[in-house]
């Protein structure tokens, strides 16, 4: 595919890192306005952005190399540094980001699932745009599917093309790989879809406090888990017969079905409303 758009004075713009900077740019802009039009101070939006960003990437990147080490890092550790070479963990990045969030609503007093629904809402569409860059790099591939129209191949050099050809699948003189899915593009668009839920939910019942939080765990977790049955790239060690990310994703389904609980008690008490 991709990795690389252009080389300007020396320096090379990499298409993942371009699109996670108009991923966050998109989250900035769109939050200030939901924001402003949901009675939220909207000077507190760039702040929550900036330790999403920096907790995202971090902790992303803390768990890949963490998964990875022996495969990729043991030889040259230093390497760990390079994020523009791909090599994130979603569920990484998002635990971090959680956690930073939530100090920071603690420190604020601010009501805390009433600040996680809202960060809630930008979530998958910042995931939106990593997905789309892995699919330029190459990274986070499916299975071969040779026999399917939706099959993908990509070209020599890429993640795909080195994994098949040290799997023996492919000649190391072939020029692209064997088709396979494009888990990428469809975990994209189901966080696409997941977006446009959870803007127009937060618009209508955003005093249903733990309601886009519920949704997004459970939108997300659902569409992961099964998202994981098709990868192909390396995934780390498995926990009985599940991946790690499958695990988590069992967690987030767990969350979201004891606080859409709580939501529904509140419901009965008429301390729920739209």
């Amino acid at each position: 595919m991709y990795p690389q758009l252009f080389t300007i004075c020396g320096i090379t713009i990499q298409t993942y890192g371009l699109l996670m900077a108009i991923g966050f740019s998109l989250c900035y802009c769109l939050a200030t306005i939901l924001a402003k039009r949901s009675g939220r101070n909207p000077d507190e939006v760039q702040t929550i952005v900036m330790l999403a960003a920096f907790g995202g990437v971090l902790g992303a990147r803390i768990i890949y190399v963490w998964q990875n080490w022996t495969l990729e890092f043991a030889e040259n550790p230093l390497s760990m540094f390079m994020i523009w070479r791909g090599g994130l963990v979603f569920y990484g990045g998002f635990i971090l980001a959680a956690a930073l969030i939530l100090l920071y609503a603690l420190l604020k007093k601010e009501r805390i699932l009433s600040l996680a629904d809202f960060c809630a809402v930008f979530v998958p569409l910042g995931h939106f745009f990593g997905r789309i860059g892995c699919f330029f790099f190459g990274c986070c591939y499916g299975r071969i599917a040779s026999d399917s129209w939706l099959g993908c191949s990509f070209p020599k050099g890429s993640p795909p093309w080195l994994h098949q050809v040290g799997e023996r699948l492919i000649s190391p003189y072939s020029v692209k790989s064997l088709p396979v899915c494009p888990t990428q593009l469809i975990e994209a668009l189901g966080c696409g879809i997941l977006f446009g839920c959870l803007w127009w939910v937060y618009r209508r019942y955003r005093l249903a406090y733990g309601l886009c939080t519920a949704i997004y765990c459970a939108g997300y977790a659902g569409l992961r888990f099964i998202i994981e049955c098709f990868r192909d790239d390396p995934r780390g060690e498995t926990y009985w017969g599940l991946t790690f990310s499958q695990l988590i994703s069992l967690e987030l389904l767990a969350v979201a079905m004891v606080l859409l609980i709580t939501i529904w008690r509140r419901k009965d008490d008429g301390t729920v409303c739209s």
